[in-house]
């Protein structure tokens, strides 16, 4: 079956401000919600998160999760190192071809370093279909395990 006829399967989720979001379990399925959701026009106010193994780390435990080393955290500057570039070469670049912006650039960046934490911030502003909204991703890794966290949020302005 090709991957874009997928039907995208989250968990929805209601924090305690009483937002719904949507909640992925891997990466291909967050990416086809993000690329169908544009496709729909609905891509203006959207958030949903995504929590995932990153392929650098199933490739080293030859795609077995149980292999994950338990070194493979915030606090393994190989690992972060690693998690930075994958970040900035294929997660920003995938949801910019899943959005059918593929000349965005995010301009606003910053990486926010907390003990049990790492978080990167990237957003910007931007058009389609005439609408403008603003394109918000935060990726964070802990210190306990390699599981990462993307929140993806969508603003109209």
């Amino acid at each position: 079956m090709p991957k874009k006829d997928k039907k995208p399967t989250f968990t929805n989720v209601t924090t305690k401000s009483g937002e719904t979001l949507k909640v992925f379990d891997d990466l291909d399925t967050f990416e086809t919600f993000i690329k169908n959701e544009t496709e729909d026009d609905d891509f203006s106010d959207l958030h949903c998160q995504v929590n995932y193994l990153p392929p650098f780390v199933l490739h080293q435990a030859h795609d077995d999760p149980d292999k994950v080393k338990d070194t493979e955290n915030s606090h393994n500057k190989k690992f972060v190192r690693h998690l930075h570039q994958h970040v900035e070469k294929h997660l920003l670049k995938d949801l910019k071809q899943a959005l059918n912006l593929p000349d965005m650039k995010f301009h606003e960046k910053s990486k926010d370093e907390q003990f049990d934490k790492i978080t990167w911030h990237y957003a910007e502003e931007t058009e389609y279909h005439d609408k403008k909204f603003k394109v918000i991703v935060e990726v964070t890794c802990h210190h306990d395990d390699a599981l990462v966290n993307v929140d993806y949020r969508t603003v109209p302005l």
